[in-house]
């Protein structure tokens, strides 16, 4: 009886640790994702330490409530979206203050797709013109660098 009672437990924790497992995708250090509302792949660093995913944004300019925006990836191909604004924050830094814009994308990964919060930033000096944020990874994605 000791033996079936411990194969049973072993049995479903397996199972149990197989669907865990299947809830979260297993994510490297960089990732190949689409944008899906300017139908535009980016290569993406993860960054852990980043609270929320940030775009390369070019050509941004406000209307009631709306932001348009040119979106360029490391190829250079753009795409021109227009997102309505969900907030706005004043970020300083030592040499400014800038105004950030962010908004909601679609962001898919693999065969996953994920509505994201994602602030407008020039990061046209950046190797990674997308930076996917804890925001992004969180409840969807375990973060492993050696892949």
């Amino acid at each position: 009886m000791k033996k079936f009672l411990i194969v049973v437990c072993a049995f479903f924790l397996i199972i149990e640790g197989s669907w865990a497992a299947g809830e979260k995708e297993i994510v490297g250090a960089i990732a190949n994702v689409k944008i899906e509302e300017g139908n535009i792949d980016l290569v993406g660093r993860v960054d852990t330490g980043a609270k929320t995913t940030s775009i390369n944004a070019d050509n941004i300019s406000v209307s009631n409530g709306f932001v348009s925006y040119t979106v360029i990836n490391a190829l250079g191909k753009k795409s021109t979206i227009k997102s309505k604004i969900v907030s706005e924050l004043e970020v300083k830094n030592a040499e400014s203050k800038e105004k950030r814009f962010f908004v909601n994308l679609t962001i898919h990964y693999r065969e996953r797709a994920k509505k994201t919060l994602v602030n407008l930033n020039d990061r046209s000096e950046s190797t990674y013109k997308i930076l996917l944020g804890r925001n992004w990874l969180s409840g969807s994605y375990l973060v492993d660098v050696d892949q």
